[in-house]
């Protein structure tokens, strides 16, 4: 299968970083510090430039892969994401394996392949992946894949952006401090629930496949109340030279409890 990139795209810089580290507290360097007690996995990420201006969203896709199958094609920058199973992802003739909630970077239009890691157990169950492309607003969805979602057009997109994808957990109790980014934030809720602030839309409740974005400078905090962890996705298209999370207060009504 090959998808070829639609003409609104982001440049990968030369000089790729892939990481994979844990994040705590409140800053500006990396690229999870949220503050309060929310733990933060930085799953992937790069700089990129802007190739062309135009609409752009984040759009998620789901693909299932049986044992021995494969899929390769060529779209926009983007992160692949190992939902379930273990993955393998080739590119340029590199191979990495993607244990499940593990992520990566995949440059734009560079073509990339996709299959479930060997097993020799019996009954394999394959794998399953997402992909979020960084695509134009009007980009056509992927052949045979599964919308996780759509976006609205990001605002405010540095000229010259850091790209990351984190994980973030809240424990029973817990919140992230009210902060802003220096960029456009997207959250997709995978497993329990947060109350969900920010300075546009006041409170609302996510829970499992919720989403939400914000663009830079937006005031924002993540509670959660409920009496189990919760879990959710974010990707950030952030200034590099700016301080990432800095502190910040609701100004039109206070936090909620």
């Amino acid at each position: 299968m090959r998808v070829v990139a639609p003409r609104s795209v982001l440049r990968v810089a030369p000089a790729l970083a892939v990481l994979v580290v844990a994040i705590a507290g409140c800053g500006g360097d990396g690229g999870g510090g949220l503050g309060g007690s929310a733990d933060v996995v930085e799953l992937a990420a790069t700089e990129l430039e802007p190739a062309e201006s135009g609409p752009l969203v984040w759009m998620a896709e789901e693909f299932r892969l049986d044992p021995g199958e494969t899929l390769e094609h060529v779209h926009e920058f983007a992160f692949a994401y190992a939902r379930a199973g273990t993955h393998m992802l080739g590119i340029e003739g590199e191979r990495r394996t993607l244990e499940p909630g593990r992520g990566a970077v995949v440059p734009a239009r560079t073509r990339h392949r996709h299959q479930p890691a060997a097993s020799t157990g019996a009954g394999s169950a394959g794998t399953t992946l997402w992909e979020i492309r960084l695509a134009a607003a009007g980009a056509p969805a992927t052949p045979g894949a599964r919308r996780i979602f759509r976006s609205e057009p990001l605002e405010g997109i540095p000229k010259r952006a850091r790209a990351s994808f984190l994980l973030v957990r809240i424990p029973p109790g817990g919140e992230t401090s009210v902060h802003t980014h220096p960029g456009p934030e997207l959250i997709y809720q995978v497993a329990g629930r947060i109350l969900y602030q920010n300075a546009l839309i006041g409170t609302v409740e996510l829970g499992p496949g919720g989403l939400e974005g914000i663009p830079p400078g937006t005031p924002v905090q993540k509670r959660n109340r409920s009496d189990a962890d919760a879990e959710f996705l974010s990707w950030f298209l952030v200034d590099p030279a700016a301080a990432f999370a800095p502190g910040a207060e609701f100004r039109s009504e206070g936090a909620e409890s």
